[in-house]
């Protein structure tokens, strides 16, 4: 007889008392402990993987002055980092070659994502005294000299009727500007 869950029914209707077979389950197996799942490593590689902070602002404004700082061309020339990455250069320099090299100088720091190029140059201070020069030499009566300024050198040219005049033409350029020295005085003296 086949054994069964229910006890065995015998014609009365009423449960047979004979022995039946019943059967234990096997007892349940705790299941191992879960080892990590593939999910929870990638989980873990990518926060391994996370983007770097940036640096603090401070930080990127010292690399940026320490690399403007090492030419001198560039020694009046301040850095200040407005938002991360951006950085601000302010002062003057020789030229516009100049300011386009401390641009390109800025940008090639690490950490530098934006350069905002402030800077003066020194070329607009020389058009003003040269012009100031012209303007004195005019009243004072040299009215066929010119000067050409550059940087901190004058450069004079023209012509005069006497000797005294071309000397008189190196002062009123150096009354003008006192910081400037002679560099070429190539006024010539006709009779």
């Amino acid at each position: 007889m086949p054994p069964s869950a229910a006890a065995p029914v015998n014609p009365a209707g009423t449960p047979s008392t004979a022995p039946t077979l019943t059967t234990t389950p096997a007892p349940i197996k705790e299941a191992p402990e879960a080892e990590t799942t593939p999910a929870r490593n990638a989980k873990r590689r990518y926060v391994a993987h996370r983007k770097p902070a940036t640096q603090p602002d401070w930080v990127l404004r010292s690399k940026v002055e320490l690399a403007m700082h090492s030419d001198a061309r560039f020694s009046d020339v301040s850095v200040e980092v407005t938002r991360p990455g951006v950085v601000v250069l302010r002062g003057t320099v020789f030229d516009d070659k100049t300011k386009a090299e401390a641009e390109r100088v800025a940008r090639n720091v690490g950490g530098v994502k934006q350069v905002i190029n402030a800077l003066s140059t020194q070329t607009l201070v020389w058009l003003q005294t040269q012009i100031k020069i012209n303007q004195a030499l005019q009243q004072a009566g040299l009215k066929l000299v010119q000067a050409k300024v550059i940087g901190k050198t004058v450069y004079l040219s023209g012509t005069v009727s006497n000797p005294v005049d071309k000397q008189r033409a190196q002062t009123v350029a150096l009354g003008v500007a006192p910081g400037l020295e002679i560099g070429t005085n190539i006024i010539t003296v006709s009779p």
